[in-house]
């Protein structure tokens, strides 16, 4: 006749293996823990496009003293904030000075928080187009309107100038 152990010895020896096993498991990851650091480093970046590309104007004293022309500015960043400036070359028609003689103007609107021009304003060398407007953006625009005026004291022709615009971010 074969003894089998009892019901409550083989509860025992089962709780007893799974006891040493757990312990052993433990013991085992006790002595493999490793910590890493994870450092990320996030470059500052300032996408910026114009379009179009070119505008024209066409006016004439009697029948068409104003006309406006306008484009965006769209702009992707991940700072803070930006700003946007304007730089003007000569733009003059046989000697007379176009911008300096203040017939032509621009205007902008601010996409969010910053500030625009607050309608047209009168050109300089240099102007900015948009202050302090928040960043953190996938695509922001900003409208621009250029508008030209004439009278007689225009002289008739053609001028052209080139604007450059930069867009800075602030960190």
């Amino acid at each position: 006749m074969i003894n089998f152990p009892s019901k409550k010895a083989i509860e025992l020896s089962v709780s007893l293996i799974l006891a040493l096993t757990l312990m052993l498991t433990f013991a085992q990851l006790g002595l493999a823990e490793q910590s890493v650091t994870v450092n990320a480093e996030i470059g500052a970046k300032l996408i910026f496009n114009a379009a179009p590309k070119k505008l024209k104007l066409s006016v004439d004293p009697v029948d068409k003293p104003t006309a406006q022309a306008g484009h965006r500015l769209m702009v992707k960043t991940n700072a803070p904030s930006y700003s946007i400036t304007a730089s003007y070359g000569t733009f003059e028609v046989n000697d007379y000075r176009l911008i300096e003689n203040g017939n032509l103007t621009v205007a902008s609107e601010a996409p969010d928080s910053g500030e625009g021009t607050g309608g047209f304003v009168e050109i300089g060398d240099e102007l900015e187009i948009l202050a302090g407007e928040s960043g953190y953006t996938n695509r922001e625009t900003t409208s621009v309107s250029y508008k030209l005026d004439v009278d007689f004291t225009v002289p008739f022709g053609e001028a052209e100038t080139t604007v450059v615009y930069t867009a800075s971010m602030s960190t």
